[in-house]
């Protein structure tokens, strides 16, 4: 079978993940304004919770299944089996997840109220697991799936600003912001035929598959832990309201954060081909440029978060969010670390073969998340969770670190110190900005926009008058295409 260009599926993963961003920007201040905090509060902790019965349903299935299936790629016949084996075990997995969740409602008093949207959204779980969308990572379908992409978000939201009018509408809304799994799920069901074809198949493999996804599954489960713990334990403790509010700050937060998962999944499969050679000279440059990249990208992007999370939030959510600034400037410290944590796990770890580092790590972020959240939230609401958000994601890095300070000495000799200073110049103009922009009497949405220009600009000829190596590329670049 013909492989397909790295480049291209680069580019197109690219693109795709800055989809993921621009269609909530639009339609999330939209649900946020109408359906109001409170409803808003309802829908997304229901959300948390059906996060967690999703990852049982596909308890770790779909990373391994882009293992095992990518060997067997060429098979038809060794496809169709392996992929099978895979699909049916997601089915018995998603059978008892979604029984789980009913007795849960069932017997916890609490969420009788939440049943509806409970129902609504656990579809998701089923479409999620029927349609397998693995299979697409495994061919390398990143055209068909950008295609998709685009159309079922064009879908998404014009169904939204069509039917969800009032707080009322916040059950159609609750449909709304899982209807993405449900498309996909349905797409799929006739386009991975094309590959391979699924069946039920209850081979004795069947049996010994628990034990190899567990793994997988112990480390999405405990990232999901101490990613999402927070919202649940702040709608247990103080009510919807809270989550309402607080949902705004990391709905925004993960927007940003997406961005910067994007470039990881783009460059782990170099990495882990030289890694794999014993390439480690040249492991070293390509994780020393991806490295430069996030300092120069990440620094400032924690910056104007920290700096205009007020405009942002009254921009995101309106006045009755304007809260949720103080968690959104938490998150934004959160952010930096999340992002140096990404590079020690996916563009380190992962190669590398340390992927039980990994799951420790998420491991002890889990626990430490959920012990922390009940005394925090108890003295600083929602602000106590983003803080116990900010712990978390520096555990995490400060674990990674360490162990890999004492296993790869040959990745000791990276030095970012230059890229560094010159960022840190670049942010302290941005800063010396912002407060200029903030004296000047105009509304504070024109305040957010001559911000945000006036940083790229300033953090643009910081760069290249310090002479940083990247901003000279990309001018290098701009000055071929002229």
């Amino acid at each position: 079978m013909k492989r397909k260009s790295i480049k291209k599926n680069a580019i197109l993963n690219a693109l795709r993940s800055i989809i993921a961003v621009i269609f909530p920007l639009i339609t999330y201040p939209y649900a946020a304004h109408v359906v109001g905090v409170e409803n808003l509060g309802r829908v997304d902790y229901v959300a948390h919770y059906v996060e967690f019965f999703m990852l049982f349903a596909m308890f770790g299935t779909a990373t391994y299944a882009v293992r095992e299936c990518a060997a067997v790629r060429d098979d038809r016949q060794a496809s169709d089996e392996v992929a099978s084996e895979i699909w049916t075990f997601s089915l018995c997995t998603t059978f008892i997840s979604l029984a789980l969740m009913c007795v849960m409602v069932l017997v916890y008093g609490k969420l009788h109220s939440y049943a509806p949207i409970f129902i609504i959204q656990g579809t998701s779980i089923a479409f999620t697991t029927l349609g397998a969308d693995w299979i697409n990572v495994v061919y390398e379908n990143f055209g068909y799936v950008t295609v998709r992409g685009i159309l079922i978000n064009l879908i998404n939201m014009t169904l939204l600003f069509t039917l969800v009018k009032s707080p009322d509408d916040y059950l159609v809304y609750a449909f709304l912001s899982v209807a993405t799994s449900v498309f996909i799920g349905l797409s799929n069901l006739l386009y991975v035929r094309r590959h391979v074809t699924l069946r039920l198949r209850f081979s004795d493999r069947l049996k010994g598959l628990a034990g190899k996804l567990l793994p997988f599954f112990a480390n999405e489960f405990s990232i999901a832990i101490y990613v999402g713990a927070d919202s649940i334990i702040l709608g247990i403790m103080r009510g919807d309201y809270y989550v309402g509010i607080y949902s705004v700050a990391v709905k925004i937060y993960t927007i940003v954060k997406s961005v910067f998962i994007a470039i990881f999944s783009v460059t782990l499969s170099r990495l882990s081909e030289h890694a794999a050679r014993g390439e480690m000279d040249e492991f070293g440059r390509i994780l020393s440029g991806v490295t430069s990249v996030f300092i120069i990208l990440g620094l400032p992007a924690m910056t104007g978060l920290m700096l205009y999370a007020g405009p942002i939030v009254l921009l995101v959510g309106g006045n009755d969010y304007v809260r949720s600034a103080d968690s959104l400037r938490l998150l934004a410290v959160a952010l930096i670390f999340a992002i140096f944590g990404g590079i020690a796990t996916n563009c380190v770890n992962m190669p590398l073969g340390y992927e039980k580092v990994n799951s420790r790590a998420a491991m002890i972020a889990a626990v430490e998340n959920v012990v922390l959240n009940v005394p925090f939230i108890m003295l600083w609401d929602e602000k106590g969770a983003a803080l116990s958000t900010i712990i978390a994601e520096l555990t995490v890095l400060c674990i990674c670190v360490l162990r890999l300070m004492r296993v790869r000495t040959d990745l000791r000799e990276l030095r970012f110190g230059r890229d560094v200073r010159d960022s840190v110049v670049g942010v302290a103009l941005i800063i010396a900005a912002y407060f200029l922009i903030r004296e000047l009497e105009v509304h504070v949405f024109v305040q957010l926009f001559i911000g945000v220009v006036a940083s790229v600009i300033l953090y643009g000829a910081a760069l290249i008058a310090l002479k940083n190596r990247l901003a000279w590329a990309v001018v290098g670049r701009l000055g071929k295409i002229r």
